[in-house]
Protein backbone atom coordinates (compact mmCIF):
# COMPACT_ATOMS: atom_id res chain seq x y z
CA UNK A 1 0.00 0.00 0.00
CA UNK A 2 2.75 2.67 1.04
CA UNK A 3 4.74 1.78 -2.20
CA UNK A 4 1.94 2.17 -3.91
CA UNK A 5 1.55 5.70 -2.87
CA UNK A 6 4.98 6.64 -3.63
CA UNK A 7 4.62 5.36 -6.92
CA UNK A 8 1.76 7.16 -7.85
CA UNK A 9 3.60 10.64 -6.23
CA UNK A 10 6.26 10.36 -8.16
CA UNK A 11 4.59 9.92 -10.93
CA UNK A 12 2.37 12.99 -10.55
CA UNK A 13 4.97 15.30 -9.43
CA UNK A 14 6.71 14.10 -13.59
CA UNK A 15 3.39 14.82 -15.40
CA UNK A 16 3.00 18.25 -13.46
CA UNK A 17 6.61 19.03 -14.07
CA UNK A 18 6.09 18.78 -17.58
CA UNK A 19 3.50 20.99 -17.84
CA UNK A 20 4.81 24.39 -18.13
CA UNK A 21 3.21 27.22 -15.99
CA UNK A 22 5.62 29.67 -15.40
CA UNK A 23 3.59 32.71 -13.79
CA UNK A 24 1.00 34.08 -16.25
CA UNK A 25 0.84 30.72 -18.38
CA UNK A 26 -0.91 28.75 -15.18
CA UNK A 27 -4.15 27.55 -17.39
CA UNK A 28 -3.13 24.38 -18.82
CA UNK A 29 -1.64 23.09 -15.03
CA UNK A 30 -5.03 24.23 -14.31
CA UNK A 31 -7.18 22.51 -16.45
CA UNK A 32 -5.14 19.17 -15.82
CA UNK A 33 -5.55 19.89 -11.94
CA UNK A 34 -9.62 19.93 -12.69
CA UNK A 35 -9.33 16.91 -14.61
CA UNK A 36 -7.51 14.93 -12.91
CA UNK A 37 -9.38 15.79 -9.19
CA UNK A 38 -12.61 14.62 -11.45
CA UNK A 39 -11.25 11.51 -12.06
CA UNK A 40 -10.90 10.69 -8.42
CA UNK A 41 -14.60 11.21 -7.86
CA UNK A 42 -13.88 14.89 -6.20
CA UNK A 43 -16.14 17.59 -6.87
CA UNK A 44 -14.38 20.51 -8.45
CA UNK A 45 -14.47 24.19 -9.77
CA UNK A 46 -12.81 26.30 -11.85
CA UNK A 47 -12.53 30.88 -10.85
CA UNK A 48 -10.82 33.04 -13.21
CA UNK A 49 -9.01 35.02 -10.62
CA UNK A 50 -7.03 37.15 -13.51
CA UNK A 51 -8.13 37.30 -17.20
CA UNK A 52 -7.46 33.70 -18.33
CA UNK A 53 -5.66 32.62 -15.36
CA UNK A 54 -7.99 30.25 -13.18
CA UNK A 55 -7.84 29.13 -9.21
CA UNK A 56 -9.17 25.35 -8.81
CA UNK A 57 -10.54 23.90 -6.00
CA UNK A 58 -11.44 20.16 -5.46
CA UNK A 59 -13.35 18.65 -2.81
CA UNK A 60 -14.43 15.22 -1.59
CA UNK A 61 -15.87 13.33 1.16
CA UNK A 62 -18.55 14.41 3.78
CA UNK A 63 -21.85 16.82 3.12
CA UNK A 64 -21.22 18.82 -0.10
CA UNK A 65 -22.59 21.78 1.27
CA UNK A 66 -20.25 21.32 4.50
CA UNK A 67 -17.87 23.36 5.68
CA UNK A 68 -14.09 21.51 5.01
CA UNK A 69 -12.49 20.61 8.14
CA UNK A 70 -9.16 20.79 6.16
CA UNK A 71 -7.77 22.68 3.23
CA UNK A 72 -4.41 22.20 1.32
CA UNK A 73 -3.35 24.92 -0.79
CA UNK A 74 -0.82 25.14 -3.11
CA UNK A 75 0.25 27.24 -6.05
CA UNK A 76 0.60 26.26 -9.78
CA UNK A 77 3.13 28.77 -11.36
CA UNK A 78 6.87 28.67 -11.02
CA UNK A 79 9.38 30.88 -11.66
CA UNK A 80 11.03 30.66 -15.46
CA UNK A 81 13.93 28.28 -16.47
CA UNK A 82 16.38 31.03 -16.06
CA UNK A 83 19.46 29.10 -17.08
CA UNK A 84 18.33 25.45 -16.25
CA UNK A 85 19.17 22.49 -18.37
CA UNK A 86 15.96 21.06 -19.59
CA UNK A 87 13.65 22.34 -16.86
CA UNK A 88 10.39 20.76 -17.70
CA UNK A 89 11.63 16.81 -18.60
CA UNK A 90 12.14 15.25 -15.29
CA UNK A 91 14.64 13.58 -14.40
CA UNK A 92 15.48 11.27 -11.70
CA UNK A 93 19.29 11.44 -10.55
CA UNK A 94 20.44 9.77 -7.23
CA UNK A 95 17.00 9.72 -5.56
CA UNK A 96 15.71 13.27 -7.04
CA UNK A 97 13.44 14.39 -9.31
CA UNK A 98 15.31 17.71 -11.45
CA UNK A 99 12.74 19.74 -12.93
CA UNK A 100 11.41 23.24 -12.79
CA UNK A 101 8.86 23.73 -10.44
CA UNK A 102 9.80 20.08 -8.36
CA UNK A 103 10.26 21.83 -5.09
CA UNK A 104 8.45 24.79 -5.77
CA UNK A 105 6.05 23.39 -5.25
CA UNK A 106 4.51 20.98 -7.47
CA UNK A 107 5.99 18.44 -4.90
CA UNK A 108 3.53 19.61 -2.90
CA UNK A 109 0.76 18.58 -4.93
CA UNK A 110 1.96 15.90 -6.36
CA UNK A 111 1.22 14.74 -2.70
CA UNK A 112 -1.85 16.14 -2.03
CA UNK A 113 -3.26 14.36 -5.34
CA UNK A 114 -1.93 11.17 -4.40
CA UNK A 115 -2.92 11.50 -0.17
CA UNK A 116 -7.00 11.72 -1.99
CA UNK A 117 -6.08 8.81 -3.84
CA UNK A 118 -5.13 6.96 -1.44
CA UNK A 119 -7.71 7.57 1.23
CA UNK A 120 -10.14 7.49 -1.73
CA UNK A 121 -9.07 4.00 -2.70
CA UNK A 122 -8.75 2.94 0.89
CA UNK A 123 -12.96 3.28 1.30
CA UNK A 124 -12.62 5.50 4.55
CA UNK A 125 -15.77 7.83 5.65
CA UNK A 126 -15.02 11.32 5.82
CA UNK A 127 -17.47 13.01 8.38
CA UNK A 128 -16.25 16.45 7.27
CA UNK A 129 -14.56 17.35 3.65
CA UNK A 130 -11.29 17.87 2.66
CA UNK A 131 -10.57 20.22 0.07
CA UNK A 132 -7.52 21.51 -2.32
CA UNK A 133 -6.99 24.72 -3.87
CA UNK A 134 -4.32 25.13 -6.24
CA UNK A 135 -3.64 29.19 -6.74
CA UNK A 136 -2.32 31.08 -9.42
CA UNK A 137 0.26 34.03 -9.46
CA UNK A 138 2.03 33.23 -5.65
CA UNK A 139 5.61 34.28 -7.55
CA UNK A 140 4.58 37.86 -8.64
CA UNK A 141 1.39 39.29 -7.35
CA UNK A 142 -0.58 36.65 -5.65
CA UNK A 143 -3.67 37.72 -7.69
CA UNK A 144 -4.82 33.92 -6.85
CA UNK A 145 -4.60 34.03 -3.11
CA UNK A 146 -6.39 37.42 -3.59
CA UNK A 147 -9.03 36.20 -4.56
CA UNK A 148 -9.52 32.96 -2.23
CA UNK A 149 -12.29 35.94 0.09
CA UNK A 150 -14.25 36.66 -2.96
CA UNK A 151 -14.25 32.77 -3.49
CA UNK A 152 -15.59 32.35 -0.21
CA UNK A 153 -13.27 29.98 0.61
CA UNK A 154 -13.62 28.22 4.23
CA UNK A 155 -12.37 25.43 6.63
CA UNK A 156 -11.70 24.02 9.60
CA UNK A 157 -7.82 23.75 9.45
CA UNK A 158 -5.13 24.75 6.03
CA UNK A 159 -1.73 23.47 5.45
CA UNK A 160 0.63 25.60 2.87
CA UNK A 161 2.26 22.61 0.90
CA UNK A 162 5.02 24.96 0.19
CA UNK A 163 8.76 23.24 0.68
CA UNK A 164 10.19 22.42 4.52
CA UNK A 165 11.38 19.43 4.40
CA UNK A 166 9.12 17.70 6.29
CA UNK A 167 9.13 20.48 9.17
CA UNK A 168 6.49 22.37 10.74
CA UNK A 169 5.75 26.14 9.73
CA UNK A 170 3.66 28.18 12.13
CA UNK A 171 3.84 31.48 10.50
CA UNK A 172 5.92 33.99 8.71
CA UNK A 173 7.32 37.54 8.45
CA UNK A 174 5.47 39.77 5.95
CA UNK A 175 7.09 41.90 4.00
CA UNK A 176 6.87 45.42 2.30
CA UNK A 177 8.62 46.21 -0.51
CA UNK A 178 9.34 50.01 -0.59
CA UNK A 179 11.28 52.05 -3.62
CA UNK A 180 12.27 55.78 -1.92
CA UNK A 181 12.78 58.40 -5.02
CA UNK A 182 15.00 61.73 -4.27
CA UNK A 183 15.11 64.06 -7.20
CA UNK A 184 17.98 66.88 -6.34
CA UNK A 185 19.73 69.36 -9.29
CA UNK A 186 22.23 68.18 -11.92
CA UNK A 187 25.13 70.22 -12.63
CA UNK A 188 28.88 69.72 -13.99
CA UNK A 189 30.89 67.65 -11.43
CA UNK A 190 33.90 69.95 -11.33
CA UNK A 191 31.24 72.81 -9.95
CA UNK A 192 29.14 70.77 -7.40
CA UNK A 193 28.30 73.42 -5.25
CA UNK A 194 25.62 74.24 -8.07
CA UNK A 195 23.92 71.24 -8.17
CA UNK A 196 21.64 69.10 -5.34
CA UNK A 197 23.35 65.37 -5.04
CA UNK A 198 20.46 63.09 -4.67
CA UNK A 199 22.90 60.38 -4.66
CA UNK A 200 24.19 62.16 -1.55
CA UNK A 201 20.72 62.67 0.43
CA UNK A 202 19.80 59.09 -0.94
CA UNK A 203 23.18 58.03 1.25
CA UNK A 204 21.99 59.98 4.43
CA UNK A 205 18.49 58.73 4.43
CA UNK A 206 19.75 54.89 4.02
CA UNK A 207 22.06 55.62 7.63
CA UNK A 208 18.72 56.58 9.08
CA UNK A 209 16.38 54.47 8.24
CA UNK A 210 19.67 51.39 9.10
CA UNK A 211 20.05 53.17 12.63
CA UNK A 212 16.71 52.81 13.92
CA UNK A 213 15.32 50.77 16.11
CA UNK A 214 13.61 47.13 14.50
CA UNK A 215 10.80 45.75 16.12
CA UNK A 216 10.94 42.39 17.72
CA UNK A 217 8.42 39.59 18.50
CA UNK A 218 8.47 36.61 20.75
CA UNK A 219 6.79 33.43 19.37
CA UNK A 220 6.06 30.92 21.99
CA UNK A 221 8.38 27.86 21.75
CA UNK A 222 10.11 29.48 19.20
CA UNK A 223 11.86 32.54 20.51
CA UNK A 224 12.80 35.99 19.75
CA UNK A 225 11.99 37.26 15.94
CA UNK A 226 13.38 40.57 15.14
CA UNK A 227 12.05 42.41 11.75
CA UNK A 228 14.83 43.54 9.16
CA UNK A 229 15.67 46.13 6.80
CA UNK A 230 17.44 45.29 3.18
CA UNK A 231 18.85 47.65 0.28
CA UNK A 232 18.89 45.58 -2.72
CA UNK A 233 19.41 48.11 -5.15
CA UNK A 234 20.41 51.96 -6.16
CA UNK A 235 20.24 53.42 -9.48
CA UNK A 236 20.88 57.02 -9.61
CA UNK A 237 23.56 59.28 -11.43
CA UNK A 238 24.05 59.43 -15.33
CA UNK A 239 28.12 60.16 -15.33
CA UNK A 240 30.67 59.93 -12.50
CA UNK A 241 31.92 63.59 -13.30
CA UNK A 242 27.73 64.77 -13.22
CA UNK A 243 26.12 65.72 -10.11
CA UNK A 244 23.17 62.95 -10.01
CA UNK A 245 19.85 65.05 -10.17
CA UNK A 246 18.03 61.51 -9.11
CA UNK A 247 18.32 58.50 -6.96
CA UNK A 248 16.06 55.50 -6.27
CA UNK A 249 16.42 53.07 -3.60
CA UNK A 250 14.39 49.80 -3.32
CA UNK A 251 14.14 48.25 -0.11
CA UNK A 252 13.00 45.15 1.18
CA UNK A 253 11.49 45.46 4.56
CA UNK A 254 10.79 42.36 6.70
CA UNK A 255 7.37 42.52 9.11
CA UNK A 256 6.97 40.62 11.94
CA UNK A 257 3.72 39.71 13.81
CA UNK A 258 1.86 42.78 15.48
CA UNK A 259 3.29 45.19 12.56
CA UNK A 260 1.76 46.22 9.64
CA UNK A 261 2.74 47.98 6.47
CA UNK A 262 1.13 51.52 7.33
CA UNK A 263 3.36 51.09 10.34
CA UNK A 264 6.69 50.72 7.96
CA UNK A 265 5.05 53.57 5.77
CA UNK A 266 4.88 55.88 7.96
CA UNK A 267 8.37 55.37 9.50
CA UNK A 268 9.74 55.99 6.54
CA UNK A 269 8.01 59.30 5.94
CA UNK A 270 8.89 60.32 8.96
CA UNK A 271 12.20 59.95 7.72
CA UNK A 272 12.35 61.51 4.55
CA UNK A 273 10.37 64.29 5.45
CA UNK A 274 13.86 65.76 7.13
CA UNK A 275 15.52 65.77 3.57
CA UNK A 276 12.10 67.78 1.51
CA UNK A 277 12.88 71.02 0.80
CA UNK A 278 11.51 73.56 -2.29
CA UNK A 279 14.75 72.28 -4.00
CA UNK A 280 14.25 68.52 -2.89
CA UNK A 281 11.64 66.13 -3.69
CA UNK A 282 11.95 62.59 -1.96
CA UNK A 283 8.94 60.15 -1.70
CA UNK A 284 8.68 56.99 -0.81
CA UNK A 285 5.82 54.38 -1.98
CA UNK A 286 5.06 50.53 -1.83
CA UNK A 287 6.74 48.85 -5.12
CA UNK A 288 8.37 45.91 -6.22
CA UNK A 289 9.63 45.90 -10.09
CA UNK A 290 7.13 42.77 -10.92
CA UNK A 291 4.39 44.76 -9.44
CA UNK A 292 1.82 46.79 -11.52
CA UNK A 293 -1.38 45.81 -9.75
CA UNK A 294 -2.87 47.97 -7.36
CA UNK A 295 -4.66 46.22 -4.94
CA UNK A 296 -1.19 43.93 -3.74
CA UNK A 297 0.02 47.25 -3.15
CA UNK A 298 -2.83 48.49 -1.14
CA UNK A 299 -3.01 45.02 0.91
CA UNK A 300 0.74 44.49 1.27
CA UNK A 301 2.48 41.33 2.40
CA UNK A 302 1.42 40.44 5.82
CA UNK A 303 3.12 38.69 8.38
CA UNK A 304 1.09 35.30 10.14
CA UNK A 305 1.29 32.95 12.87
CA UNK A 306 -0.87 30.11 14.22
CA UNK A 307 -0.50 29.45 17.97
CA UNK A 308 1.56 26.50 19.15
CA UNK A 309 -1.14 25.63 20.93
CA UNK A 310 -3.63 25.46 17.65
CA UNK A 311 -5.45 21.79 17.62
CA UNK A 312 -3.86 21.88 13.63
CA UNK A 313 -0.28 21.99 15.02
CA UNK A 314 -0.95 18.89 17.54
CA UNK A 315 -2.65 17.18 14.37
CA UNK A 316 0.20 17.27 12.46
CA UNK A 317 2.70 16.27 15.23
CA UNK A 318 0.46 13.22 15.73
CA UNK A 319 0.56 12.13 11.77
CA UNK A 320 4.23 13.47 11.44
CA UNK A 321 5.25 11.21 14.40
CA UNK A 322 3.21 8.12 13.39
CA UNK A 323 5.45 8.45 9.88
CA UNK A 324 8.88 9.62 11.15
CA UNK A 325 8.63 8.01 14.53
CA UNK A 326 10.02 11.24 15.83
CA UNK A 327 8.35 14.69 16.15
CA UNK A 328 8.80 17.64 13.79
CA UNK A 329 11.24 20.55 14.41
CA UNK A 330 8.71 23.25 14.48
CA UNK A 331 9.99 26.89 13.12
CA UNK A 332 8.68 30.49 11.96
CA UNK A 333 10.19 31.21 9.03
CA UNK A 334 12.09 35.06 7.78
CA UNK A 335 10.64 34.50 4.69
CA UNK A 336 6.73 35.00 3.37
CA UNK A 337 3.99 32.42 3.07
CA UNK A 338 0.56 32.91 1.20
CA UNK A 339 -0.48 31.38 4.87
CA UNK A 340 -0.70 34.87 5.28
CA UNK A 341 -3.76 35.11 3.00
CA UNK A 342 -5.75 31.81 4.95
CA UNK A 343 -4.90 33.69 8.06
CA UNK A 344 -5.09 37.10 7.97
CA UNK A 345 -7.98 37.19 5.29
CA UNK A 346 -9.89 33.98 6.02
CA UNK A 347 -9.46 33.69 10.02
CA UNK A 348 -8.37 29.89 9.33
CA UNK A 349 -5.55 28.31 11.53
CA UNK A 350 -2.82 27.11 9.21
CA UNK A 351 0.61 25.68 9.14
CA UNK A 352 3.32 25.16 6.11
CA UNK A 353 4.13 21.92 5.42
CA UNK A 354 5.42 20.27 2.50
CA UNK A 355 8.56 17.85 0.60
CA UNK A 356 11.65 19.16 -0.58
CA UNK A 357 14.43 21.81 0.55
CA UNK A 358 13.48 25.36 0.21
CA UNK A 359 17.08 26.38 -0.14
CA UNK A 360 17.08 24.96 -3.84
CA UNK A 361 13.73 27.29 -4.76
CA UNK A 362 14.40 29.52 -8.12
CA UNK A 363 18.14 27.84 -8.71
CA UNK A 364 19.07 25.91 -11.74
CA UNK A 365 19.45 23.14 -9.47
CA UNK A 366 16.20 22.37 -8.41
CA UNK A 367 15.49 19.41 -7.44
CA UNK A 368 12.91 17.04 -4.74
CA UNK A 369 13.40 14.20 -2.90
CA UNK A 370 11.62 11.03 -3.71
CA UNK A 371 12.20 10.16 -0.05
CA UNK A 372 10.80 13.54 1.07
CA UNK A 373 7.96 13.43 -1.81
CA UNK A 374 6.54 9.81 -0.26
CA UNK A 375 6.64 10.58 3.63
CA UNK A 376 4.88 13.92 2.76
CA UNK A 377 2.29 11.68 1.22
CA UNK A 378 2.21 9.47 3.93
CA UNK A 379 1.75 12.43 6.74
CA UNK A 380 -0.67 14.29 4.34
CA UNK A 381 -3.05 10.74 3.95
CA UNK A 382 -2.95 10.68 7.83
CA UNK A 383 -3.71 14.14 8.36
CA UNK A 384 -6.84 13.97 6.02
CA UNK A 385 -7.72 10.70 8.58
CA UNK A 386 -7.09 12.41 11.50
CA UNK A 387 -9.15 15.85 10.91
CA UNK A 388 -11.69 14.54 8.90
CA UNK A 389 -12.53 10.97 9.26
Amino acid sequence: MGSEKNLKAVEEVRKLISIQSVTGNEKELAFYLEERFCSLGCRTDMFEAAPGRFNITAFFGGVESAKPGLLFHGHLDTVPAFKMQNPFIPEEIDGDIHGRGSVDQKGGIAAVIAAFEAVINSGATLEKPVAFIGVIDEESEHRGSMALKKMGIDADYAVVTEPTGLKLGIGCKGTAPIRIQVDGKAAHGCRPWLGINAIQIAMDIVRDILSEDLTECEIENIGTVKASWNLGKIEGGSAYNNVADSCSLWFDRRLVPGETQDQVKEQVSRIINNYRTESVQVTAEIARPDWNWEPIRERGLLPALTKSSSRIVDYMKKSHLKVENQGPLVFFTDGYQEMDFLVNDLGIESIQYGPGDSSLCHTVNEKLSISDLSRCTEVYMDLILSVCG
